[in-house]
């Protein structure tokens, strides 16, 4: 930090007033938009002459015109005012609260020691997290979220990484034949009805390679919806081992497919549009990541 005596009795209002006077070059005008008096502006602007050593303005009556070094000194003044105004929007935004979307399922037993985790390491950092059921990618599309939790690789602008996969898992009305088996498999399950969450659900009929053409589908737009379809015995449905912990129901049994392949669990962002520490979560989460991949 400098102790020169030039930057002793700066302000960022001596160097405003100074900008206020260049742009409008009539002290009567720079006072008007600045909401002061002639008198307190031009204190003020002589306060920056005394911290600089030189004359900045030369006053003819009202109007003005900038002396050779005020000339030079306006860039650097536009410089140090953008530079200030800048940080403060940075340090502001660092305060607001990192939203984090999900749509039918967060990151399960991780999601809260995550959180405090990543809060803990950032003191001010608080993360909010949003369920948006009505968007594939849980709020990134229109602003709502500044990460995601997706389990379906995103298009477009859109960066994300692989937190881990998760199993999945057939959900059966109490009623099914299967429902009392210890795991169930795609070509046992091929030929029931399908429930599907057409908004963010992983479990779509492609899953089932072999499942026989004009099979049932029944459509629904989020988890709530899906469970009490599945428990009042119109189709089963695919998910993952998260949802069974996050989303039990007294009408609804939960089996392994021990078939079909896992799905990613993906924590994603837009890289052009993203909260000062989106970047922090980000590598908090990798961490964390790899920390449990170990256990």
């Amino acid at each position: 930090m400098t102790t020169d005596p030039f930057f002793s009795g700066m302000e960022l209002r001596h160097l405003r007033a100074f900008l206020t006077v260049a742009e409008h070059r009539h002290f009567t005008r720079a006072a008007s938009a600045l909401k002061v008096s002639q008198s307190s502006l031009s204190r003020t602007i002589a306060a920056l002459e005394r911290c600089v050593g030189q004359r900045l303005v030369e006053r003819n009556r009202h109007v003005i015109r900038l002396s050779d070094a005020g000339e030079h000194f306006l860039p650097y003044a536009h410089r140090a005012v953008a530079a200030a105004a800048e940080a403060f929007d940075e340090a502001r935004a660092m305060r607001l609260p990192l939203r984090v979307g999900f749509t039918w399922n967060a990151l399960g037993k991780d999601t809260g020691p995550l959180v405090n985790r990543f809060e803990a390491e950032h003191p001010g950092a608080i993360v909010h997290l949003r369920r948006c059921d009505d968007d594939p990618l849980a709020g990134l599309t229109d602003g709502r979220s500044h990460l995601a939790i997706l389990r379906s690789a995103p298009d477009g602008d859109i960066d994300f990484f692989r937190f881990r996969d998760e199993q999945r898992v057939v959900a059966l009305p109490l009623s099914h034949p299967l429902a009392g088996s210890g795991t169930a498999s795609l070509a046992q399950t091929k030929d029931d009805p399908l429930v599907v969450n057409v908004i963010s659900g992983s479990g779509t009929p492609c899953l089932w390679a072999t499942a026989a053409p004009g099979r049932p589908v029944v459509e629904v737009n989020n988890v709530d919806e899906w469970l009490e379809a599945i428990a009042a015995g119109r189709g089963i449905g695919a998910s993952t081992s998260s949802t069974a912990t996050l989303h039990p129901h007294p009408g609804v049994v939960y089996l392994p497919l021990a078939d079909a392949a896992p799905v990613s669990v993906l924590i994603a962002w837009r890289s052009l549009d993203s909260h000062p520490h989106t970047a922090h979560f980000v590598a908090a989460a990798k961490r964390w990541s790899r920390s449990r991949a170990h256990e």
